[in-house]
């Protein structure tokens, strides 16, 4: 089986690593990259609540906000990995979502909205991310805003010519999109023949949101976990080899 992941590079070999050692074949192209977005400070001060969507908000907020001034505020993340990231920066005391999505989240808030209505809430994410939250809650709390601290940006892999081989000759099992960019940039490297190649393989999906770019293209989603997270998904995977 060969498994074609599509995340950004340093976070694919983890995941083809766990592949590979199932006796999974990993084929790693990234089709995206991530680059910083300069923020001033003092925006982020009046704040009470941080939700960090996802590690890369992490890495790239901060990589200029010192970790001690989070000290006294209340952090949620949207997921484990997003936790995990935060506890490396020595913050504690970090909020969980039962469902780790933005519904999730969502859901949360307006179960405890007593709590949140008089907060200020920032979400630091990518430019270019899912609105529900500043949508939902606009008017329930405080305020809440966005702020972008990295962008997504295509990117074309060296691998590219190899793919495009692989696919043509069917060789591609299982193509994965972990975020909807992935999945458009994977469109836009291929053009027209990205469809193609696409209803040829099981599209694995790892939440909603992708799986809603996929399935507005027109395609048809082949594994989503239940759980959103890398290890659901691989779990999905290996139920394929049986």
């Amino acid at each position: 089986m060969k498994v074609l992941i599509t995340r950004e590079k340093e976070e694919s070999i983890s995941f083809a690593k766990k592949l590979n050692d199932l006796g999974i074949e990993a084929v790693i192209f990234p089709t995206i990259k991530t680059i910083p977005i300069d923020f001033p400070l003092e925006t982020v001060s009046k704040y009470d609540i941080f939700i960090f969507p996802s590690k890369k908000a992490v890495k790239y907020f901060f990589s200029k906000v010192e970790p001690i001034f989070l000290k006294d505020k209340e952090i949620i993340a949207v997921g484990e990995k997003t936790k995990k990231a935060l506890e490396e920066y020595s913050i504690k005391n970090i909020i969980l979502p039962e469902t780790y999505s933005s519904e999730g989240v969502l859901k949360l808030i307006l179960e405890n909205l007593e709590e949140y209505k008089d907060k200020k809430i920032l979400i630091p994410r990518v430019k270019k991310g899912i609105d529900l939250l500043p949508k939902e809650l606009k008017g329930k709390v405080r305020e809440i805003s966005v702020l972008p601290v990295y962008e997504t940006v295509l990117n074309i892999p060296d691998n590219l010519e190899e793919v495009k081989e692989l696919f043509e000759k069917k060789e591609i099992d299982i193509s994965v999109f972990t975020s909807p960019s992935t999945f458009k940039n994977f469109l836009k490297i291929f053009s027209e023949k990205g469809k193609e190649y696409l209803k040829d393989t099981c599209i694995a999906v790892i939440g909603t949101t992708t799986a809603k770019a996929v399935k507005e293209e027109g395609l048809d989603i082949c594994l989503i976990p239940e759980k959103f997270t890398v290890d659901k998904i691989i779990n999905k995977i290996k139920e394929q080899l049986s």
